[in-house]
């Protein structure tokens, strides 16, 4: 499904949104990814890749600024992600990593290829011995099944988690806030991106 929005006053109203997953599930607001693009990433569009309603991806041309006077072309492949959450299934567990695997498995070996998404997973504070995988500043203290599974993923397919690199106050880092107040705040939205490009 390709939506644009309605032509408004608005620089958000030139995006369009590129969205996967069932049309009637997603107008109750259950389930559903989606990419939203500008015009320019429009136009560098090479695949759009609807997979399901926890997954969707885009490969977009792009080109990579070596130095002053050299550029190399690239191409993006960006993954929106939707995973289930800590207390589903293993067995649904299982599928939507296996899915997501194979997905980023169709990116080319010289793409850029970026995660992000709903992810629903804690991941911790890396060790030293994970600094391959993520940065130091993860949110929460301990780690749960999905951020295990979050991780392995990374290992798999040489991911860095991008979203625990960085220091910022922890206020700006969680992306969930429980509804009562006895519980922690938490992280479980998270942007993950090819090794090499993690800097």
């Amino acid at each position: 499904m390709h939506l644009r929005t309605p032509r408004m006053n608005s620089a958000l109203s030139h995006f369009s949104l590129r969205v996967s997953g069932d049309p009637e599930a997603m107008t109750r607001g259950l389930y559903g990814v989606g990419v939203a693009l500008s015009p320019r990433a429009e136009r560098a569009l090479l695949d759009w890749i609807p997979v399901n309603s926890r997954l969707c991806a885009v490969r977009l041309s792009s080109s990579i600024k070596l130095n002053a006077s050299r550029h190399k072309k690239r191409c993006l492949f960006v993954v929106s992600a939707y995973a289930p959450t800590e207390c589903s299934s293993d067995v649904e567990k299982d599928t939507f990593y296996r899915e997501l695997s194979g997905l980023i498995r169709q990116a080319k070996s010289t793409d850029i290829v970026i995660i992000a998404g709903d992810l629903n997973a804690q991941v911790g504070r890396l060790s030293s011995l994970e600094s391959h995988l993520g940065g130091r500043f993860g949110v929460d203290a301990r780690r749960t099944d999905n951020g295990d599974r979050l991780l392995q993923l990374c290992a798999d397919h040489e991911l860095f988690l991008a979203s625990t690199n960085f220091q910022h106050k922890r206020s700006h880092r969680v992306t969930w806030r429980p509804p009562t107040a006895n519980q922690p705040w938490t992280q479980l939205d998270h942007v993950a991106i090819s090794y090499r490009w993690r800097a």
